[in-house]
């Protein structure tokens, strides 16, 4: 979809084209106007002058050429006049061997237009018809309209330019005016994003109202989102406690049973009862890519795990490099922790005695994790990678660490993947996308 401030940008163009062409056409229209007014007034005056001109004698009417104006008797001047007298037909020496238009006109009325003249000129002519003298006489009086047409054109192209001027102004100020009307949302896209990344709990960027209701309920999801999964990690930590009592108390109970057979047979049950609960538990709190929490920062968090996982397992040497610029992922810390620190502990449990963590950075975040242990046989790999089961159901001894790893990959949209190392023992790497994929979705702690 066009972006708005594209769509703004086309619509200001449109609006100030159309507005140019609305004054271009209006302006030519009442210069045309006023120009034909001032030229048609200037023409009739000369018809008066003509008319003044006009004599009785004793033969009849006569014409006084010597009181018009030069302008008239100078061939081709631009300036013609046909009187048109009861037997005689008078004509300016302007007109020399070319014709005039002539249109009869009723008395006492005038006619103006603009008609095909001599020379091949596009002249203006007055026409009128008056009684002087107990006569009816005629006029035509007519004016090149050339250098009122050049000058319209000149006027054109100056309309044009300034025209242009003002448009390209308007549309950088429509620009300028854009851009501070979107920043709000720029602003509401950077807190967007931190919202995202779990480093704000809401949207309070100013937005205009029509964007409003929009912020407004993205606050509300997201403030529901936190409070689902804190209230979800409470309830689990408090059925976390309530649950240990009980079972410590079973396994009390059970330690005192005389028969042997029995008493491990119970042992096994009541431990199998705690792994299961710890299993939900740990599912349950896993938070997905939703703003649940702290983000994650592989550099001082990865330390701290690597740390302790050394310390529980001394015989074993743990390599860890971090490639990242970035102090903060967007991802729950909770989660990573709990991502690598199981496949940390499942990779030091069969090291032989070296394991490596890496961590890369870039269209996805990658994390490898290798042992030189006995490794996983590629066919038992490809078996239960292709059956979609539990992890801890296929492979005997990697524990219900790897489901747990499988749902939080599931959770965030990523892939896991089983090869074998160099050293012949497992290699496991994961990779998470920056974004949530179409299918992924909060797991049920979110």
């Amino acid at each position: 979809m066009t972006s708005l401030r594209q769509q703004l940008w086309r619509s200001g163009m449109m609006v100030v084209l159309v507005l140019s062409v609305v004054l271009w056409i209006g302006g030519r229209w009442v210069l045309q106007g006023a120009l034909t007014d001032l030229v048609g007034s200037r023409l009739e005056h000369d018809a008066e002058t003509l008319l003044a001109a006009i004599v009785k004698t004793d033969g009849g009417l006569m014409f006084e050429e010597q009181r018009i104006a030069g302008v008239y008797r100078r061939p081709g001047s631009g300036h013609y006049f046909v009187v048109r007298l009861p037997g005689q037909i008078i004509r300016s020496r302007s007109l020399w061997d070319q014709d005039l238009a002539w249109r009869e006109t009723v008395l006492g009325q005038s006619h103006l237009e603009e008609v095909a003249g001599p020379y091949g000129q596009s002249v203006l002519t007055w026409y009128g018809s008056y009684r002087k003298l107990g006569q009816t006489l005629s006029l035509a009086v007519a004016e090149d309209i050339e250098p009122l047409q050049s000058a319209r054109r000149h006027l054109d192209w100056v309309f044009i330019l300034v025209t242009v001027i003002a448009a390209t102004g308007m549309l950088l100020l429509q620009r300028r005016g854009i851009r501070a009307a979107l920043h709000p949302l720029q602003e509401a896209d950077v807190q967007l994003e931190a919202l995202a990344e779990g480093r704000r709990e809401r949207i309070d960027q100013s937005v205009p109202e029509e964007v409003q209701p929009l912020i407004d309920a993205v606050n509300r999801l997201a403030h529901s989102l936190l409070k689902r999964v804190r209230r979800s990690r409470n309830s689990l930590g408090d059925m976390a406690h309530a649950l240990k009592t009980p079972l410590n108390l079973l396994v009390q109970d059970i330690a005192q049973v005389e028969d042997r057979m029995v008493r491990e047979e119970l042992h096994r049950h009541a431990n199998r009862i705690g792994e299961l609960i710890e299993r939900e538990l740990r599912r349950a709190r896993i938070a997905g890519s939703g703003p649940s929490g702290e983000r994650w920062e592989p550099k001082r968090d990865l330390a701290d795990l690597v740390t302790v996982m050394q310390r529980l397992h001394p015989n074993v040497r743990i390599e860890s490099s971090v490639a990242t610029s970035r102090s903060r992922l967007p991802f729950d810390r909770e989660d990573m922790l709990e991502l690598v620190g199981n496949l940390l502990e499942n990779a030091c449990k069969w090291a032989g005695s070296r394991v490596a963590l890496r961590v890369r950075f870039g269209s996805v975040l990658e994390i490898v994790i290798e042992d030189d242990g006995p490794g996983i046989p590629a066919g038992q790999r490809d078996a239960f990678l292709g059956r979609g089961n539990r992890l801890d159901e296929c492979v005997d001894g990697h524990g219900l660490g790897l489901s747990i790893v499988q749902e939080i990959v599931s959770s965030y949209g990523g892939e896991i993947v089983f090869e074998e190392s160099a050293g012949g023992g497992l290699r496991v790497r994961v990779r998470l996308p920056l974004r949530l994929s179409p299918g992924a979705h909060l797991s049920a702690g979110g």
